[in-house]
C-alpha cells in the first residue's frame, strides 16, 4: 500500500537562522560571559574547581592550612592531612580539596604496596626464593621519589591559591 503526499501542501521554507556559533547548543540563549560570576545554568563551573559553584576564593588562612596538609605528610604521614580535613572540611572547600588530595595520595601509594606484596609473597614463600620479592622494588621508588614530588608540587599550588589534581595513578580519589 503506498501513500501518497501533496508535493503541493508542503512548503519548502527558505532558512532564515544562521547555525549559532561554536560550542552553543542550538536553540539557547548564549552563555555567561567571559570572566563574569559562575551562573550555575551554564553547567558544572570551569575546569579545575572543585564541586563548581561551591567553590570560593581561599582565605589567607586557607593556604597555610592547605600547605600544612602536604607538609605534613611528609614529616608525619597520613595523620597530618587527615586531623586536618576531619576538623576543617565544613569550614573551607579549598582546604578541604587538598586535604583529601594529600591524604588520597597516602592511600593509593599504601594499595600500591600491599597489591603488589600480596603478588610477591606467595611466590616466595612457596618456592624459597627471593628472586620474586623484586617487583616490590617499584612501589617503593613510587613511594620513595613520587610521594615527594606530587606533595610538594601540590603544597607549592595551595601556596598560590590553586587547585590541582594529581594524576589517578598516584592519586584516586576516595576520600572527597
Amino acid at each position: 500500500m503506498m501513500h501518497a503526499t501533496n508535493t503541493a501542501a508542503v512548503k519548502e521554507s527558505p532558512v532564515t537562522e544562521q547555525p549559532p556559533p561554536y560550542g552553543q547548543p542550538y536553540g539557547q540563549p548564549p552563555g555567561p560571559p567571559p570572566g563574569g560570576p559562575y551562573d550555575p545554568h551554564w553547567g558544572y563551573g570551569p575546569p579545575g574547581v572543585p564541586n563548581g559553584p561551591q567553590y570560593a576564593p581561599p582565605r589567607n588562612d586557607d593556604n597555610t592550612w592547605a600547605i600544612f596538609a602536604y607538609v605534613g605528610t611528609l614529616v608525619i604521614s597520613f595523620l597530618a592531612p587527615l586531623i586536618i580535613y576531619l576538623v576543617k572540611k565544613n569550614e573551607s572547600p579549598f582546604v578541604r580539596f587538598h586535604a583529601a588530595q594529600a591524604l588520597n595520595v597516602q592511600i593509593t601509594l599504601l594499595i600500591h604496596l600491599v597489591a603488589v606484596c600480596a603478588v610477591c609473597i606467595p611466590p616466595t614463600i612457596l618456592t624459597e626464593s627471593p628472586l620474586f620479592l623484586i617487583p616490590i622494588i617499584f612501589p617503593y621508588l613510587e613511594a620513595l621519589f613520587g610521594q615527594w614530588v606530587f606533595l610538594i608540587l601540590g603544597a607549592v599550588k595551595a601556596g598560590k591559591g590553586e587547585i590541582y589534581r594529581f594524576p589517578t595513578f598516584f592519586c584516586f580519589r576516595m576520600v572527597r
